[in-house]
């Protein structure tokens, strides 16, 4: 289980994520979709402990994972 809780996130003067909340349950596959510069990896480096939130929480069970790959410069 992985719980996303009000995150918020700003980058360059720039509100990128303003209180994102979300749970997904132990087999969900979830895709995260929106134009460029709306925050996807951002959020994506905050769940993977990449980046810190400037407030609210990111956190998985106990013996959960998470697979990350980030993307080419």
């Amino acid at each position: 289980m992985l719980v996303v809780d009000s995150i918020s996130k700003e980058l360059g003067g720039r509100n990128v994520l303003e209180r994102v909340s979300l749970v997904t349950n132990a087999c969900e596959v979830v895709g995260v979709v929106g134009p460029n510069g709306s925050g996807k990896t951002t959020l994506l480096r905050i769940i993977a402990g990449e980046m810190a939130a400037d407030s609210g929480h990111a956190g998985m069970a106990r013996g959960a994972t998470i697979g990350y790959l980030a993307q080419g410069q």
